[in-house]
């Protein structure tokens, strides 16, 4: 027997929304496992300036654990975090958790029927293994040239040092991106210079934030369903401008929005208009997320704060060198570079994922077409699910997607249960069909539009676009309390 019937791993929301799935269907014998000291995921690693969530912080939460007490419209970063360790303790996870266990690799045993975990505790051994990692599973390489060589401080966006200062100092960020967003404006008003290189230019929209007042934090406290029907709007609204505005994609409304912001939202925000120029983006509106502020486009204003379009040829000792030759002094040096998605081989070539017949999860990701079944599980890996699989956003917010995956794990765990099972696997007809079906959608997205400049990672280095799953929330919740469970393929191994 397994030590588990399931390991979690990740202890973010995914991990965080997934225990309590758990435990709602009477399932108790799990672990999550998380490599960090603390649980909360992206929140607990991102601490820079000005983090906070860049949708509504309405929608930025479980439907069935609303907060009556964000304190914003968008919430800050550390009120996020808060909600998650009061998720753990509200729902009595503690006891299931095993901080500072990184899963190094994972391999299947055929023979068992279960899964073999080795983490940098030892091995742990499991029925069922639910991946938690999330979309944005570590901070890519930094493949500039030169950057050992420099002498000044660096600073991550995924990993922020408060103690480097910048009161007065020279400062180079380079990326343009939602985490860039966030921090140019707070870092700005701080440094005695700050240059921005952005190689690709993001659409910015007006950020509808202010102070949720105390009237209306106790209105919400008292009035859950009034709550709810603010989180439903909400939602739903998150949902209609990053999906449903990309998939089913009407060009000439987005020809609209996008004459909307660049020649009214951008000309109040910019005053010079060459540097106005570089800051709008020849891609259409969808093609990679577009993001929220109120004052990043006005920190171009500032005399101290130089946009950098050209390339960047190498990082020297004391700043960086531009192809054109331009010498660019910095004192401190802040990577907000991106991530490596989830679906990218090199994540599990770091930490291989062995399946049955040979089936290798990086092989598979680097040399063939993303597929999945219902964006959580795929052929090759049985009792394994993914939180995030392949076509598996759901919806605006990512506890949608946690919420509606949860409830299909689940389901197939009652199967398992019910027949006896030891292994269970997704059909590849099954998988296939599903995965077609999605590719079929997305032949009428913004993505087969003015998207080749866009450098969006909504595309994978098959120059396909398995990130978002082209249907909405309410049938992907429908899908996933009715999908056949005979997709699967059931075993019970005997002793």
């Amino acid at each position: 027997m397994p030590e588990h019937e399931v390991v979690v791993i990740g202890a973010g929301i995914s991990g965080i929304g997934m225990g309590i799935a758990l435990r709602r269907a009477g399932i108790e014998d799990f672990v999550i496992l998380e490599r960090a000291a603390a649980i909360g995921g992206t929140w607990r690693d991102n601490t820079y300036p000005g983090i906070g969530v860049d949708v509504p912080a309405q929608a930025y939460q479980f439907s069935y654990a609303p907060n009556p007490g964000w304190s914003r419209v968008f919430a800050p970063g550390h009120e996020v975090r808060s909600y998650v360790e009061g998720l753990a303790d509200r729902f009595r996870l503690r006891p299931h958790l095993r901080l500072g266990t990184e899963v190094v690799r994972r391999d299947w045993d055929e023979e068992l029927h279960l899964w073999r975990l080795t983490t940098s505790g030892g091995e742990i051994t499991a029925r069922f293994v639910v991946s938690a990692i999330g979309a944005f599973v570590e901070p890519k390489p930094v493949d500039i040239p030169g950057i050992e060589d420099f002498r000044g401080d660096v600073l991550r966006s995924a990993s922020w040092d408060h103690t480097v200062p910048l009161d007065g100092r020279r400062a180079a960020i380079v990326g343009t991106g939602a985490s860039a967003v966030q921090i140019i404006p707070e870092i700005a008003r701080r440094t005695a210079h700050l240059d921005v290189y952005q190689r690709t230019p993001i659409w910015i929209a007006p950020k509808p934030d202010a102070a949720v007042p105390a009237a209306l934090r106790r209105l919400y406290a008292r009035a859950p369903r009034f709550q709810e029907a603010v989180r439903r709007a909400a939602t739903r609204g998150v949902e209609y401008l990053l999906i449903d505005s990309v998939v089913r994609h009407r060009p000439a409304v987005t020809a609209r929005l996008e004459r909307l912001l660049r020649d009214t939202w951008y000309r109040t925000q910019v005053r010079d208009p060459e540097t106005r120029a570089k800051l709008v983006p020849d891609y259409g509106f969808g093609c990679k997320r577009p993001s929220v502020s109120n004052a990043y486009l006005r920190t171009f204003n500032r005399p101290d704060v130089a946009l950098v379009t050209d390339p960047i040829e190498r990082v020297t000792p004391t700043g960086l060198r531009t192809k054109d030759g331009t010498e660019h002094p910095a004192d401190v040096l802040i990577l907000a570079t991106g991530f490596r998605l989830a679906s990218d081989p090199e994540v599990f070539r770091r930490t291989p994922v062995r399946g049955r017949d040979g089936f290798d999860l990086a092989e598979r990701y680097a040399t063939e077409r993303l597929a999945s079944y219902e964006g959580v599980t795929q052929p090759g890996l049985p009792n394994h699910f993914m939180m995030f699989g392949p076509y598996g956003w759901v919806g605006g917010t990512w506890h949608q997607l946690v919420e509606t995956t949860a409830a299909h794990v689940v389901r197939v765990l009652g199967e398992a249960r019910r027949r006896g099972a030891t292994a269970v696997e997704v059909r590849p007809e099954a998988a296939a069909r599903w995965t077609g079906e999605m590719r079929g959608r997305l032949g009428g997205s913004v993505f087969h539009g003015r998207c080749a400049t866009a450098r969006s990672y909504y595309f994978d280095h098959h120059g396909d676009l398995p990130y978002l799953r082209p249907t909405s929330s309410a049938q992907a919740r429908e899908a996933a309390a009715s999908f056949p469970l005979d997709d699967y393929l059931y075993e019970t191994r005997h002793a």
